[in-house]
């Protein structure tokens, strides 16, 4: 696969993992096209079409189709901003999921604070070594921004140490592909932590200087799960965060906070909070 494009996925956040699946979505396409004779660069919006029509002919099934699309788009992102292509024809495609998109169960807000405390306070022997310790550090800063701003791994990548105002407390989130830019208020805890990690790495220009910003979030989520073993991922934190957001903000405000580009965005996490509601309701009403 294109160094370039790698390093475009390395810039974005992906995880090796990540990467390696995308090329195996975006070989598949290349594959057909050649048997097609069609030039993958030139494809056209019919022709990508086709495509998925030949995938379902082979049996994939639709999820893994959309997860191919999605592979297959951002592939097409990276030869648009090169100046490869004029435009993304495949994000114009949408495939419809059977099924309504299922969120994680939600954290609460008072889960949520223990979840940064007992990771924040973790005793001298839960580190093995200085380097373990250190790097703490830099994962207590990191788990503070999931847990208290709902960031992602896309959105941390992309944070430069001038983006944190100490002073007033506040965060500059940089817009991604996939979200807007907003500035967020800092937590009174978040505060200490983030000026030490700081004043000891030294980091310059961004606050997280690693290229495996998906893997390194995995590794800290992992951790706060063994502390508090009702975490499942950073994406039921990030879920979790929004949706108690929508509870004491409109859905603009949360919308802008989240970094949502539609309002549909947010609606869907305000929308599954109506249904765990109807699910409590039908399962403990006394008429039952």
């Amino acid at each position: 696969m294109n160094g370039g494009f790698e390093t475009y996925r390395h810039k974005n956040g992906y995880s090796e993992k990540s990467i390696k699946v995308q090329d195996s979505h975006i070989n598949r396409l290349k594959s057909w096209c050649i048997n097609n004779n069609i030039n993958l660069e030139e494809i056209s919006y019919n022709q990508a079409l086709q495509f998925i029509d030949n995938e379902r002919n082979r049996g994939i099934l639709n999820q893994s189709i959309i997860r191919e699309i999605n592979s297959i788009r951002i592939y097409f992102d990276y030869l648009l901003e090169s100046g490869i292509v004029k435009q993304n024809i495949i994000k114009r495609i949408r495939i419809q999921q059977s099924g309504k998109k299922v969120l994680p169960e939600t954290l609460s807000q008072q889960q949520l604070e223990t979840i940064y405390y007992s990771f924040s306070n973790l005793p001298e022997w839960g580190h093995r070594t200085k380097t373990t310790k250190k790097l703490h550090q830099r994962n207590i800063v990191v788990l503070g921004l999931l847990v208290y701003q709902g960031l992602t791994s896309g959105e941390t990548v992309k944070i430069e140490t001038n983006h944190i105002n100490l002073a007033e407390g506040k965060i500059y989130v940089p817009s991604t592909r996939k979200s807007n830019a907003r500035t967020l208020k800092l937590q009174a805890n978040q505060i200490l932590p983030i000026k030490s990690y700081i004043e000891e790495f030294k980091p310059n220009p961004y606050l997280f200087p690693t290229k495996k910003q998906s893997d390194m979030i995995c590794k800290i989520v992992d951790q706060a799960k063994k502390l508090n073993p009702a975490i499942i991922d950073s994406r039921q934190i990030r879920a979790s965060v929004i949706m108690n957001w929508l509870k004491t903000n409109n859905i603009r405000q949360a919308q802008y906070m989240a970094g949502h580009k539609s309002i549909r965005s947010t609606e869907q996490y305000k929308n599954q909070d109506l249904t765990d509601l109807t699910k409590q309701l039908e399962l403990f009403h006394p008429m039952r």
